[in-house]
C-alpha cells in the first residue's frame, strides 16, 4: 500500500499541478506536428551556459554525507540531509551575481521563446518539440532560481509562484512553467519519463543536465534521467525490509500514476538494480516521504570541494576562474561576450544552412483558416501578423 499525505488534486483531463488549467485553444495552439519533417533546432547557446554552469556528479554511489562540523570561531554548520546531500548534478548559482550574468540567462529564454512566432512548431517533429519545451523550461527555470538563490528551502516556491507565474510570452500566448507541462502533457501524453525533464531547482528533484535537450536522443535522456534518479538515494531508499521508501516527485507528479499501487511499482521495477528492486518487491508497504528542498547549487548539499570549482569535472574552466580569494571562491568571466552570443541567437540562427533554406521554402505557402493556400514571398521586414497559423 502507498502512503500519500495530501488528497489527490482531480483535474479534468489535464493534471492540475499548482495552477488552473489552461484553455483548450491554448492547448490546440500548439498541439500538430510534421513527422517527416528535417528541421533540427541547434541550442548551442543552452549548451554554452549548461557546459559552463552545471557541475557534473554522475550516477549515484547512495553514499552517505559524513557529518559536518563547526568552522573554527563559529558554533554554527551547515545542515543538510546525509543521503541526499551527496546526489544529483549541481548549478553554479553563486555565479550569477550581477545583472550582467543573469541577462545570459534572460537572453537565451526570450530567444527561445520567439521561436514558435517566427517558425509554428508544426513544422517539427514531435520530439523535436519536446526537446524545444523541455529546454524552454528548464532555462526558465534556472533563471527564476537565479533571483531565489541563497534560500535554505524551495518547497514554498515549487508549490507556489514559481510554478504558476506567468512570466513567458510564447506566441502572443502568456504562460507559466506549469503551463508547459500541460503543453507537453496535451501532446504526450502521462508518459512517467516526462516527469524527469522537468528540473525543479532542490538536491531532491530531477536533474539539470550539462547539455540541452534535442528531438535526436530527447527520450534516451529522459529514460538515463529516470535511471539515475530511481537508483538514488533521492529517488528511492530502503528503510527496512517492511518499508520501501520513494521520493515525494512521484506524489508531485501523482496523476502519471493513477493506479500507484500498481503503476508506480511497475515504473519503478523497470529501473532498480537488482538488490533494490528485490527489497521494494518484498516491503510491505511503499512510502512516499524522501525529501530535499535545499538548492541544488555547487556549494550547498554538504559538499567539500577543496580548491577553486574550476579544476572540477564541471566544464567551469571557460567560464568562470578563481578568485584571488582563495578556496571554494570563483567569478564569472566574459559575460558580456557570452550575453552577445546569447542575444544574437535569433530565430534563424537555430537552424542550420540547409534548414534555413528548406524553412524558407516552408514558410513561402501561407495556410489560411478557409482551407486554401497562397504562395507569398516572405518580406524580410514581414510582421508577426503574417507569420504562418499565427494565432490559431
Amino acid at each position: 500500500m502507498i502512503r500519500s499525505r495530501i488528497i489527490m488534486i482531480i483535474s479534468i483531463g489535464l493534471i492540475s499541478f499548482n495552477s488552473v488549467a489552461i484553455e483548450e485553444k491554448t492547448l490546440k495552439k500548439f498541439s500538430g506536428y510534421d513527422e517527416k519533417s528535417d528541421l533540427v533546432i541547434k541550442y548551442d547557446d543552452v549548451d554554452l551556459i549548461l557546459d559552463s554552469a552545471v557541475l557534473f556528479v554522475g550516477k549515484s554511489s547512495r553514499a552517505k554525507a559524513s557529518k559536518k562540523s563547526a568552522k573554527t570561531g563559529t558554533r554554527l554548520k551547515n545542515k543538510s540531509k546525509p543521503y541526499t546531500a551527496l546526489e544529483g548534478n549541481r548549478f553554479y548559482y553563486k555565479g550569477f551575481d550581477s545583472p550582467e550574468k543573469v541577462l545570459l540567462l534572460t537572453n537565451i529564454r526570450k530567444s527561445l521563446e520567439q521561436l514558435p512566432a517566427s517558425t509554428p512548431l508544426k513544422y517539427f517533429t514531435k520530439d523535436e518539440q519536446l526537446a524545444y519545451w523541455l529546454n524552454l523550461y528548464n532555462i526558465s527555470v534556472l533563471e527564476q532560481l537565479v533571483d531565489l538563490y541563497p534560500k535554505r528551502s524551495l518547497k514554498s516556491d515549487i508549490e507556489g509562484d514559481l510554478m504558476t507565474e506567468k512570466f513567458l510570452n510564447i506566441s502572443g500566448e502568456k504562460l507559466s512553467l506549469d503551463d508547459i507541462k500541460q503543453i507537453v502533457i496535451y501532446n504526450f501524453g502521462y508518459d512517467p519519463l516526462l516527469i524527469y525533464g522537468f528540473h525543479q531547482g532542490n538536491i531532491a528533484g530531477p536533474d539539470i543536465r550539462g547539455f540541452a535537450y534535442t528531438g535526436k536522443d530527447v527520450w534516451q535522456t529522459l529514460e538515463k534521467n529516470a535511471d539515475w534518479f530511481i537508483n538514488s538515494n533521492r529517488g528511492t531508499f530502503s528503510h527496512s525490509q517492511s518499508r520501501f521508501r520513494v521520493s515525494y516527485l512521484y506524489e508531485q507528479y501523482e496523476d502519471f500514476f493513477k493506479a500507484p499501487n500498481g503503476d508506480l511499482k511497475s515504473h519503478l521495477e523497470k529501473f532498480l538494480l537488482r538488490s533494490h528492486k528485490e527489497k521494494m518487491l518484498a516491503a510491505k508497504e511503499i512510502t512516499i516521504d524522501i525529501e530535499d528542498w535545499g538548492f541544488a547549487d555547487v556549494h550547498g548539499g554538504g559538499r567539500n570541494f577543496g580548491g577553486s570549482i574550476a579544476s572540477n569535472s564541471a566544464a567551469l574552466i571557460d567560464a568562470f576562474v578563481p578568485l584571488s580569494s582563495g578556496v571554494n571562491e570563483v567569478s564569472m568571466t566574459n559575460a558580456g561576450v557570452r550575453n552577445g552570443q546569447a542575444a544574437g541567437m535569433s530565430p534563424m540562427a537555430r537552424f542550420s544552412a540547409e534548414n534555413q533554406s528548406h524553412l524558407m521554402e516552408i514558410l513561402k505557402v501561407r495556410e489560411v483558416r478557409s482551407g486554401s493556400v497562397t504562395v507569398k514571398d516572405l518580406d524580410e521586414n514581414q510582421s508577426d501578423e503574417d507569420t504562418p497559423n499565427k494565432g490559431n
